[in-house]
């Protein structure tokens, strides 16, 4: 769905009518302003019985002080030194008791007071900003919904891209392009050639020596059967960036994929080990591959420049590398620059 935005337009402007259909009231329209939403019929919760606990100590502590008080005042009594000092221990103790009972009751209930008006306050204020969110959101999905004619308008983004084996396919024709048919050259150190599989790589593939017949007749499913395995897989190009692979396996074929990899290695900045490996790849990632292309292309050709048979072949090569460069480019999605 990410990659076509006109689906994901037309999903979106689906559920947009459905929870429209299924608001309550007015039929999928918005409330209307005399009606409250949800939120705005939430209630206090009840108030709770009166805990006995308090009520019973606080109703004691009154009575004792009371009667103390009474006691005192009736009898007109002088106390021994010592009952005097008891009394007045009590009589303040039971006065501290009093006073923390009516701060209990009357502070308490001021507090309580306070807070449900604090609640009250901040349960309305809620209410509004709840409100205001479902009329905006619901106002964005009725325009959704009422301009069905845009999501046709949506530019369509680039098509998924080709799998491994598809890239290999790819790859594969402008190599078999390069390469042509049965060859066998005398001068070419390669000896008896068949759409660039030569007699020594079809003997190790078969796993004992054939005939020059043998090479003329290999078919094009073989052929690609010993690409993918000696060249495509060991380079690891299905890893590397599109375009890149087509340049790595092309001279990979050409001039052997030791040799082949080390040059993607210079070109990217890493060790030259003829080994493909995590740290490559990860370098020939980060390079833009118009660039990593052209350096690869660069110095493909300065390898051909410094062999003996230069003379001979080196229009060939030279042509040959600026041909898939090209088709590089053209893989990597610079097709303009391809052209240039």
């Amino acid at each position: 769905m990410a990659a076509d935005p006109a689906l994901a337009a037309g999903l979106r402007m689906r559920l947009a009518e459905i929870l429209l259909a299924h608001l309550p009231e007015s039929g999928g329209g918005a409330p209307s302003d005399g009606a409250k939403p949800a939120s705005a019929h939430l209630e206090l919760p009840p108030l709770q019985p009166l805990p006995w606990g308090p009520a019973l100590i606080s109703s004691l502590v009154i009575l004792a002080f009371l009667v103390v008080m009474v006691l005192l005042v009736s009898f007109n009594h002088t106390f021994p030194p010592e009952t005097a000092a008891l009394v007045n221990i009590t009589v303040g103790t039971l006065g501290a008791a009093f006073a923390s009972v009516v701060n209990f009751w009357i502070g308490s209930s001021q507090s309580a007071h306070e807070k449900d008006r604090l609640a009250g306050v901040l349960q309305r204020a809620q209410t509004v900003q709840a409100g205001e969110q479902v009329q905006s959101a619901l106002s964005t999905l009725r325009d959704m919904a009422a301009t069905p004619s845009n999501v046709a308008s949506l530019p369509r983004t680039a098509s998924a891209p080709d799998s491994p084996e598809e890239r290999f396919d790819r790859c594969l024709a402008v190599v078999l392009q390069q390469e042509g048919g049965f060859v066998n050259d005398p001068q070419d150190p390669g000896g008896a050639t068949n759409m660039g599989i030569t007699r020594d790589v079809l003997s190790a593939f078969r796993d004992r020596a054939v005939t020059v017949d043998e090479v003329r007749d290999l078919s094009r499913a073989e052929a690609r059967e010993i690409y993918h395995a000696r060249y495509w897989t060991p380079m690891r190009c299905a890893e590397l960036p599109p375009g890149v692979d087509l340049g790595v396996f092309d001279f990979g074929v050409n001039a052997g994929p030791s040799r082949a990899v080390k040059l993607l290695q210079k070109a990217v900045g890493v060790m030259a080990d003829g080994s493909i490996g995590p740290i490559t790849l990860a370098a020939a990632r980060a390079l833009e591959a118009e660039r990593l292309i052209a350096s690869f292309s660069e110095a493909r050709l300065a390898y051909y420049r410094s062999l003996d048979g230069f003379a001979r072949f080196g229009r060939g090569w030279a042509n040959r590398t600026e041909a898939v460069r090209m088709a590089a480019l053209r893989m990597a999605g610079t097709p303009s620059r391809a052209a240039a």
